[in-house]
């Protein structure tokens, strides 16, 4: 799960002065390709099923010379960037060295992330991080790993240690509405499992299906199709 070059990231897209989705302030989101899940109902399959038609590797003197664009905004707003994905701490690396090279200009950094990685990726740049946007997926185990393949148990570790080592006060977590497996209250159920580790920041979601933006691969088509097939397996639905 670790990146072949820890000097270079792939990015498949940089949306700039953003407001109130990525932290505080104006931030700048940088997409970066590559992702250990196979959610369902990604919104992003373009960066794990080989589809993405365009991204461009940068340095972290490269990628500063594009964000930089922007630091007033940064400065004036108390924003900063915001590394997302597909996952961006299979690019620990990178991002703790930009970090290190760049923090102080004064901007702020942010992380949208599954956690779905080694504990080393994490540890390497947890405490240079603001602010943890924690894409939880599901709090059951078995929900949880028929919807992305991953392994429940690195997440739910990974979580913890975020919250036993910076604190919950450092973590927004996500919580989706996810269609077919959650057909009743099974979201809130995800919710109280939150709270009871201490996480009061927390973002209830319906997703959007991403083939209502783009039509999908057929990669990610027979993986939406192998998950409803899970799911008629184990009586999710009919």
């Amino acid at each position: 799960m670790d990146n072949i070059n820890s000097n270079i990231i792939n990015v498949s897209d940089i949306s700039r002065l953003r407001m109130q989705t990525d932290g505080e302030g104006v931030t700048t989101l940088v997409v970066s390709v590559g992702c250990p899940l196979r959610c369902a109902y990604c919104i992003n399959p373009f960066t794990w099923d080989g589809t993405c038609e365009k991204s461009k590797k940068f340095t972290p003197e490269e990628l500063f010379e594009v964000l930089k664009i922007d630091e007033l905004y940064f400065l004036a707003s108390g924003g900063g960037v915001m590394f997302g994905g597909g996952e961006p701490l299979l690019n620990y690396e990178f991002i703790s060295e930009f970090i290190d090279k760049y923090k102080s200009r004064g901007w702020k950094f942010y992380m949208e992330t599954s956690l779905s990685v080694p504990l080393n990726n994490l540890k390497k740049v947890a405490d240079k991080i603001d602010m943890f946007f924690v894409d939880t997926k599901d709090m059951d185990k078995k929900r949880y790993e028929i919807y992305t393949r991953g392994d429940y148990d690195l997440f739910i570790g990974n979580l913890k240690y975020l919250v036993d080592t910076l604190g919950p006060e450092k973590i927004i977590a996500r919580v989706p509405v996810i269609p077919l497996l959650h057909k009743d209250k099974e979201y809130e159920e995800n919710v109280k499992a939150l709270q009871n580790m201490g996480i009061k920041r927390i973002d209830v979601f319906r997703y959007v299906y991403p083939e209502s933006r783009k039509s999908l691969s057929k990669t990610a088509l027979e993986r939406r199709e192998e998950f409803e097939e899970c799911l008629k397996k184990e009586k999710y639905i009919d």
